[in-house]
């Protein structure tokens, strides 16, 4: 039997659009969280179910909430298929198909909501559908031809206008400066639109890239020469989580001192709609947390890279690698994860 269950475990922190809500006011620092915020699943689609492949969720990159409840919006990435359910686990609706035409899907999907129903974005486009999943339009990227330093856009959100917001997608050897040039620690959010056959790319925040990404070279190993690189698992760059409804991004700032975060919702035009410091509690890593995590990671990488349990000598030299670059800010970033809600709240993981 396969189940999804929808339920969230989460810290509270602001209200995304308009005002601020809680009691430092818009712009002020929040450190008093009161108790934690524990919930259980409130929809578990496919309890009851046993009627063929109605239920087989595979890799699910979006599940979204529509009309208040009533319908949950299930997306499964790899099987270019987005279902519609009641809460109570029936099926309403499979929409689109794989495919390169209208309402039909290639690549990898993800869903947003908005005010008339949802879309859905592949690899070449967003695909626009009512809330019943009736197609409404589709709408293709900007063209490639747009760049930052020579490193393509990747589309965020489309909003309401039929404008983008967009942030480059650099990897990681340009942002550590691998190869001799500059690291690159800031890249822009855009706003993409078309003006008759022209388009235009117009910078509302820069995003601190700094500690995102980092290069190993173990020593000893076949590779020492070329290298490979890994995400900073510690790292405090920039997270953002846009609102297409609202068109808007949401920054959070996690490179601040003592563990504090800031965030801060941007409008498409460049203006700032509010922002807010919060300060949650410090957290040490610790050096002997700090060696097993090292030692687990290298392990993982090790025994990936050569596709067996791999020997002791390269996972240590893998290890003595992590921990050259490894970069540990103490205390620890305040937030790990970003996301925004359909009422309109942000919410971050500590």
């Amino acid at each position: 039997m396969t189940r999804l269950w929808v339920g969230v475990t989460a810290l509270l922190v602001s209200a995304c659009g308009g005002d601020s809500h809680t009691s430092s006011g818009p712009g002020g620092s929040e450190d008093d969280f009161g108790d934690p915020w524990l919930t259980e699943p409130k929809f578990e689609i496919g309890k009851d179910i046993g009627r063929g492949d109605e239920a087989s969720f595979g890799l699910i990159s979006s599940v979204r909430v529509l009309d208040e409840g009533k319908r949950i919006l299930v997306v499964e990435a790899a099987a270019l298929r987005v279902t519609i359910w009641t809460p109570e686990g029936s099926l309403v609706r499979e929409v689109g198909r794989p495919g390169e035409g209208p309402g039909e899907f290639t690549g990898a999907l993800f869903a947003e909501v908005h005010r008339d129903g949802f879309r859905i974005r592949d690899f070449q486009r967003y695909s626009s559908f009512s809330r019943d999943g009736a197609l409404i339009g589709t709408a293709p990227y900007p063209p490639r031809r747009l760049s930052f330093r020579g490193f393509p856009l990747g589309t965020q959100a489309l909003l309401h206008n039929g404008s983008f917001l967009a942030i480059p997608r650099v990897p990681a050897a340009p942002l550590a400066g691998v190869g001799g040039d500059d690291p690159i620690e800031y890249v822009p959010v855009y706003n993409v639109r078309a003006e008759g056959d022209d388009w235009t790319t117009e910078t509302i925040a820069m995003l601190d890239t700094r500690n995102r990404d980092m290069s190993i070279r173990p020593k000893g190993t076949p590779f020492e020469d070329r290298g490979f690189e890994l995400g900073q698992p510690f790292g405090d760059f920039d997270l953002t989580w846009f609102d297409p409804d609202a068109g808007s991004v949401v920054v959070l700032r996690r490179n601040l001192a003592g563990g504090a975060v800031e965030l801060m919702e941007i409008e498409a035009s460049g203006d700032t709609l509010w922002r807010r410091r919060v300060s949650p509690s410090p957290v040490p890593l610790g050096p002997d947390r700090l060696a097993a995590f090292i030692d687990e990671t290298a392990r993982r990488v090790a025994t990936a890279l050569e596709g067996r349990e791999a020997e002791s000598a390269t996972v240590g030299a893998i290890a003595d690698a992590i921990e050259e670059v490894l970069y540990v800010p103490d205390p620890l970033p305040g937030a790990t994860r970003l996301h925004g809600s359909g009422s309109g709240e942000i919410w971050f993981r500590g």
